[in-house]
């Protein structure tokens, strides 16, 4: 019998500590369960109240001077939901109250001159919880507030984004409820939010008060890109077609097409245009001198002109050389002496012209090409040069009797030319 009841004892220790878990398990889940529907509830009162607010907005687009005759500094319009129903801002039916009991209304105050700030506040009904108006806030974006306990006696935007005092509406709602945030200026939308679309004479709408930080995002599908000041990037631009009024800098220009300018091709430097595919160019490094890069060959089908042509080496030309003036030639040749090659043209000492020819370096053909006196040997076409002791006629060449003169002791001195037999 013991035993029996320490057995006895051991099971209801341990259904107690099951039905223990089983409730805390049970428990648990209907918290969470509970939690479930308040968010769900949450988001519906937000969009409830966000389709309120964008009716409402239209509402004072629409009848903004009616609204702005009847509004002031400290008593405002109430825009109610049977009003934007009758105006057909809202469907027939549409409730008033949120799932909490809370009556959505909507006020206008005028606090200057052509100008409408407007709330949408909810009032009445339950008390929310503070986390509860906040959900509701942050589901509403941008516009959306709540009352807190914290500060009951203003509006406040979700994470500080705005604040609006209740004493500006008249009105004091209390903790643990919501509302939205409307500003208007001459019958247009106005708050701190930038417009997709464009607003009838107000530029500002569309403008930005201050820098757009895209959080390393893209802007797509751009029209034309207007800007006063500097265009900066880390990285590459990419366009079809680059237009400047003024400089474009750069390290390096990479141009895989022409290059067309209407006005100089500027180096700085030492450089020039170079032929990375061939490693020929032009480029100056001195203050006289345009040069050849790698010393490259030049060509060209047309002309050349310049003051003078200097050359190191030698001039061919498959054409005629013609000249308008003289032709200087620096070559120096003795008449008579062999040569080589027989399409070389040389002067003597004495400014003959010689050219080769079968060898010899050799006059024109009726050229004087040495002049003496001598006398006769009786022997005709024989004559003594009195200076060396006979005719000084080159090699292959005879001496022309030209005539004779009395000179002295030389009677008679005979002048002689050299030709060929």
């Amino acid at each position: 019998m013991t035993s029996k009841t320490k057995q006895q004892g051991f099971l209801s220790l341990d259904m107690a500590i099951g039905l223990l878990v089983f409730g805390v398990v049970v428990t648990l889940a209907m918290v969470w369960q509970i939690k479930q529907m308040d968010a769900q509830d949450y988001r519906i009162a937000a969009d409830q109240q966000r389709t309120i607010s964008e009716a409402q907005a239209k509402y004072l687009k629409d009848n903004f001077n009616v609204v702005l005759a009847n509004a002031s500094a400290t008593v405002p319009v109430q825009i109610t939901v049977p009003m934007l129903i009758n105006a057909n801002y809202l469907p027939a039916g549409y409730s008033s109250t949120n799932v909490f009991g809370q009556t959505i209304l909507g006020l206008a105050r005028k606090p200057n001159p052509n100008q409408l700030e407007a709330i949408v506040v909810t009032t009445g009904g339950q008390t929310l919880p503070e986390m509860g108006v906040r959900a509701i806030a942050e589901n509403l974006g941008g516009p959306g507030g709540f009352i807190s306990t914290t500060n009951p006696n203003v509006v406040q935007g979700i994470r500080g984004g705005w604040q609006v005092a209740l004493s500006n509406y008249s009105i004091a709602p209390g903790p643990g409820h919501t509302a939205s945030a409307l500003f208007l200026m001459d019958g247009a939308l106005a708050n701190d939010y930038l417009y997709r679309n464009a607003v009838p004479n107000h530029p500002e709408l569309n403008t930005m008060n201050t820098d757009l930080g895209m959080g390393n995002h893209n802007i797509n599908n751009a029209g034309s890109i207007s800007a006063s000041g500097n265009v900066t990037t880390g990285a590459d631009v990419t366009a079809r077609n680059v237009t400047a009024t003024a400089n474009v800098n750069a390290a390096t220009a990479n141009v895989t097409g022409e290059t067309y300018t209407g006005g100089w091709f500027r180096t700085r430097g030492d450089t020039g245009w170079y032929s990375e595919k061939w490693g020929g160019g032009i480029y100056q490094n001195s203050p006289d001198w345009v040069q050849v890069y790698n010393d490259k060959n030049f060509s060209t089908g047309g002309q050349l002109w310049g003051g003078k042509i200097t050359s190191t080496g030698k001039i061919t030309a498959y054409d005629r050389i013609a000249t308008n003036e003289f032709i200087s030639v620096g070559g120096l040749a003795t008449e008579g002496s062999a040569c080589s090659d027989r399409t070389l043209i040389a002067k003597s000492a004495v400014g003959i012209m010689l050219s080769c020819q079968q060898g010899v370096w050799t006059a024109n053909r009726g050229d004087p090409t040495g002049v003496g006196t001598g006398f006769m040997t009786g022997i005709a076409g024989q004559y003594v040069n009195r200076i060396t002791g006979g005719y000084s006629c080159p090699t292959g060449l005879v001496p022309n009797l030209i005539g004779g003169i009395q000179i002295g002791g030389c009677n008679p001195c005979l002048s002689y030319s050299c030709s060929k037999p």
